[in-house]
């Protein structure tokens, strides 16, 4: 069965099913150790650059507990480090780091998006480590699906649509009978005309179409997926959307070519 951790963007997803997007406040632009978490965020996936972000972020904290904007990077750091982790015991730690520093950053500043996104994509994570059934009984996937809402209804525009992206692929991924493809499709449907950038909202979109029996709706999203970029600043973004859609045109649809788009 598919894991409620899958619904992680990018970004995701979300988040993911993936990355979290900086935001370029004149304020934050003022700090020093805010522009550096950023600039080693952009570096993640090089050597030690997450341990010295969430060291910055610890000690800007210590320095001033009511710290959001080092809060959330904080999260964000550890989320990653999670979902890109292949230790289960080591996803599941680290996933609940993230959860705590995005539950103390939303719950500092409940009207900001990033901590209620954050913990949603977090809760993912840590729910891939238990099963989704177990997720279910202990209310864990409820978290995720509030806290996605929380953040589409605060913003259901950032970081190309990811809230929206989120919830789309969580009520894809629900076991019957609480899976609800109409309600899937209405929140990909919405990322994708509002976002139309977002590749992994329509490979999702695509596996949604898949499920409803709409083939024709499917093939169309997987081919724009293939002939077009990824959008400038989500190359690190996690799963990435190319690859997946040439394996399912290839698995759905093989006499369709899936030359087009081949990079990425």
């Amino acid at each position: 069965m598919q894991r409620i951790g899958n619904i992680v963007l990018g970004a995701c997803l979300a988040m993911a099913i993936g990355a979290v997007a900086s935001r370029s406040l004149a304020g934050e632009a003022a700090d020093p150790k805010l522009a550096r978490m950023d600039a080693l965020w952009a570096q993640r996936d090089k050597g030690d650059k997450l341990q010295e972000l969430v060291s910055l972020g610890t000690t800007a904290v210590t320095n001033e507990p009511g710290n959001y904007e080092a809060q959330w990077r904080v999260a964000r750091a550890y989320f990653w480090v999670a979902f890109t982790q292949s230790n289960r015991v080591v996803k599941k730690a680290m996933a609940a780091q993230a959860m705590e520093w995005a539950d103390r950053a939303r719950m500092q500043q409940p009207q900001r998006v990033e901590g209620h996104y954050i913990y949603a994509i977090a809760v993912g994570a840590y729910a891939d480590t238990i099963g989704v059934m177990q997720a279910i009984v202990d209310g864990v996937a409820g978290k995720v699906e509030l806290s996605a809402e929380r953040a589409y209804e605060i913003d259901r525009d950032y970081y190309h649509g990811a809230p929206g992206t989120v919830l789309g692929r969580y009520y894809f991924l629900l076991p019957w009978p609480k899976r609800d493809l109409d309600r899937s499709r209405h929140y990909l449907e919405e990322v994708v005309a509002r976002h139309p950038e977002s590749l992994i909202a329509r490979y999702y979109l695509a596996d949604t179409y898949v499920e409803l029996g709409k083939r024709d709706r499917a093939r169309e999203q997987l081919t724009f997926i293939l002939a077009n970029d990824v959008a400038p600043g989500t190359e690190l973004d996690l799963p990435a959307p190319k690859p997946l859609a040439r394996d399912a045109m290839e698995r759905l649809f093989p006499d369709q070519p899936a030359a087009a788009g081949q990079g990425g």
